[in-house]
């Protein structure tokens, strides 16, 4: 279940869509344009002040996306004889709400002997991972369905190690896991031998959760930039008083009115959504989509490791080409169309798609 975090606050969809309907929403953007003039937004479990507004650049249609795991906390997680550690695998997976085909999971977390309560802000530096899951330079979509799920277990050392070798040479990508058997790193792409790979998936996840994120969905309030707080059940059939004692700070930690972290048996997610651009994860889309048609197009033996640049750089000038073949399409509605209101839908949808365009041959200005 997600919850938005404005302020001090944790509140549900409902309650946030009810302040903005009932006009708050005028006040909370003028306020974050002229904070001395913002009026203050109580909501059941807190409140949205000049003070506690955490900045993040806005998001929207034509503007970029990044959709980062800022924390997850364990929990009552992993349950295990005499409280033993397990190795943790967090994956996640992002799909348009117009795309029929799954998606493959991407790891972003693999660590081992992870205990229960346990605090995880990001990935050590002598672990493997990354805590990106999405970016877009320009957001096209108007809705997205965000997976996310926790696996404890114990991983074979040479599965856990041939992952992590992957995620090492991905930089700030994470390893994409199509269809349960192969990993995927930017310079090098290999087949789990033998079970290996089925047995990542075959466990039944701890924690599971799949979300509906709207940005321009008719009938549906856009989601703000901001924290997310993502449960995998309602917290109030666990602990009524969890939204009304905590809220999400301003470094994505989810404390009480002290300061003092949450220590109690619920597990969470937290997420960030905002519109920075990220120059570094420009190869995110092409290598999502390559991971996306590996089982079916790109036969191997198992262990089997082979060169990936070309199939990406392939897969790279693919995506350019439908992203250009959109624009020219568009350009031509544009020229025809006369109705004012219209044209700018129009224009910016297609300078949306333009941004999306990586190869400089096929960019047009």
């Amino acid at each position: 279940m997600l919850y938005y975090t404005p302020g001090d606050a944790i509140v549900t969809k409902e309650e946030f869509f009810e302040k903005i309907h009932a006009g708050d929403l005028s006040e909370l953007r003028s306020g974050l344009d002229s904070p001395k003039i913002f009026k203050s937004i109580t909501f059941s479990t807190g409140e949205l002040t000049p003070g506690n507004i955490v900045p993040f650049k806005p998001i929207g249609i034509g503007l970029p996306l990044t959709i980062m795991i800022r924390q997850i906390y364990t929990g009552k997680y992993p349950k295990s004889f005499f409280g033993l550690s397990k190795d943790m695998l967090v994956t996640s997976a992002v799909k348009s709400i117009t795309c029929f085909e799954e998606k493959p999971k991407a790891l972003n977390f693999l660590m081992e002997k992870i205990s229960t309560n346990n605090v995880i802000e990001h990935p050590p530096a002598a672990s493997q991972g990354t805590p990106f899951v999405f970016y877009s330079p320009a957001l096209v979509e108007i809705s997205l369905t965000l997976d996310l799920s926790i696996v404890f277990d114990n991983f074979p050392q040479p599965v856990f190690d041939q992952i992590g070798n992957a995620l090492q040479t991905a930089a700030g990508i994470p390893v994409f896991l199509p269809y349960s058997t192969y990993i995927l790193g930017m310079s090098g792409i290999a087949k789990l031998a033998g079970t290996g790979g089925e047995a990542l998936f075959d466990g039944k996840a701890a924690f599971s959760t799949s979300e509906g994120l709207d940005f321009f969905l008719p009938g549906s309030i856009p989601i703000p930039s901001g924290f997310a707080l993502i449960t995998d059940n309602n917290v109030n059939a666990i602990d009524p008083l969890f939204l009304e004692k905590y809220h999400v700070d301003k470094n994505g930690q989810v404390v009480d009115a002290s300061g003092k972290k949450y220590q109690g048996d619920i597990p969470f997610i937290v997420i960030s959504i905002d519109g920075s651009t990220q120059k570094d994860l420009e190869s995110f889309t092409p290598t999502a989509a390559t991971a996306a048609i590996l089982s079916r197009f790109y036969g191997m033996k198992d262990g089997q490791q082979q060169n990936l640049d070309t199939l990406i750089n392939a897969i790279k000038i693919y995506n350019d080409l439908k992203y250009r073949t959109q624009v020219d399409t568009l350009d031509k509605e544009i020229e025809q169309c006369t109705v004012t209101s219209q044209k700018e839908e129009l224009q910016k949808k297609r300078d949306a798609l333009a941004k999306n365009i990586l190869t400089d041959l096929l960019k047009k200005t």
